[in-house]
């Protein structure tokens, strides 16, 4: 059953953003989902900056076609912005989400690699046994999975994250950091609930939180000046 989330006001001792994610670079599987139509690109995006920030000894993207096919095939140059070294980088293109899932599992083999698995929404839900394949490859190996698919109730993942995009904060005429909204939906390490809003450091290749401090009381598009003085 999915975590009740009629309240979101976190305890003062709640671990911010980046307490957060450093337990995530400690466990092996966890769930990156698009929060509505159109944010698979975030989610994605998300999943990239994670890997960039984990580091290790290459990176497996494997992929259904489908999702290729309707947010991109990746951009070498967008890639490079996420600190990515393309010569460690694997790309998979499935045609059948049976097979992206066993390119994923493969990945997983390889001691300490990061992975990226994303899946459509034109297949069936996937179940339960599926994420314990990838929780298992990943606990044996020492690697580490990002599983980007619908949002769905059955999974063995340690965190399952909505995930969204932000409004980029720039000076007029000036492209702003790659900015992203997440909602924390299950964690294993027991608190669930958050949201924030992170943003990508390209130059410093790290996650930051936008306002350090709970915004679930504050619409999804607000800026973070209204964010701060509603706060």
């Amino acid at each position: 059953m999915a975590p009740r989330l009629a309240s979101f006001a976190l305890p003062k001792n709640a671990p911010d953003a980046q307490s957060l994610l450093a337990q995530m670079a400690i466990a092996p599987l966890h769930e990156l989902c698009p929060a509505k139509p159109g944010a698979t690109t975030a989610a994605i995006g998300l999943a990239l900056a994670l890997a960039s920030v984990w580091g290790g000894p290459g990176l497996i993207w494997a992929g259904e076609e489908g999702v290729f096919a309707e947010d991109g095939a990746p951009y070498p140059p967008g890639l490079a912005q996420f600190g990515l070294d393309h010569e460690k980088l694997i790309v998979i293109r499935a045609a059948k989400r049976d097979e992206a899932l066993w390119a994923a599992e493969q990945g997983l083999a390889a001691r300490a690699a990061t992975v990226i698995c994303a899946l459509g929404v034109n297949s069936k839900p996937l179940d339960l046994k599926a994420t314990r394949r990838l929780l298992l490859f990943a606990e044996q190996n020492g690697s580490r999975c990002l599983l980007v698919r619908p949002l769905a109730e059955a999974s063995a993942a340690w965190t399952r994250w909505k995930v969204a995009h932000a409004p980029s904060i720039a000076a007029p005429d000036e492209i702003g950091r790659p900015s992203f909204f997440l909602e924390l939906m299950r964690s294993r390490f027991g608190l669930a609930g958050a949201r924030f809003i992170l943003e990508w450091d390209a130059h410093a290749k790290r996650l930051e939180e936008r306002v350090a401090r709970d915004l679930s009381a504050a619409p999804e598009y607000r800026s973070a000046d209204t964010l701060r003085a509603s706060a």
